[in-house]
């Protein structure tokens, strides 16, 4: 079978698919064996391993869900690729021009995303873990 080599947070890994039905596969992840159960629901995803090898989050990576949003919006989108970090705010929270609603980790670096508007929070379209593309909606604001 093939070998699938990648990084997490500077850490090489090397996986191998062992064998594989329609209900689970087995991974062999740095020399550790791994079962993972596939979702029925989601055939082509796999369910958490039995013993996960790092953290690494399971969560897939969502397309934006509009590729681009007019300037001055209370659109609040991802200014580029990232994981969500912290999100500081709730809906029917009541923001002012440039609170930081949002915090977004690109390449480890912190990255503070602010609201473009005044308004209330009435949508907030991520969770704490997702990766994001640039562009993405994040969270919607109300103009008051």
């Amino acid at each position: 079978m093939k070998n699938y080599n990648f990084t997490i947070d500077g850490e090489a890994f090397t996986a191998r698919i062992v064998e594989h039905n329609e209900d689970k596969v087995v991974v062999d992840l740095n020399g550790t064996s791994y079962e993972v159960e596939l979702a029925a629901e989601e055939p082509a995803a796999f369910a958490a391993a039995s013993s996960p090898a790092a953290p690494v989050s399971r969560r897939p990576v969502k397309a934006p869900s509009t590729p681009s949003v007019p300037a001055g919006s209370g659109s609040v989108t991802a200014p580029i690729p990232g994981v969500v970090k912290q999100i500081q705010v709730a809906v029917g929270d009541k923001v002012t021009e440039d609170t930081v609603v949002i915090v977004l980790e690109a390449m480890k670096m912190e990255n503070q995303i602010p609201a473009a508007v005044a308004g209330t929070v009435n949508k907030i379209a991520v969770a704490l873990g997702d990766s994001v593309l640039d562009g993405q909606l994040l969270i919607q604001i109300e103009e008051s």
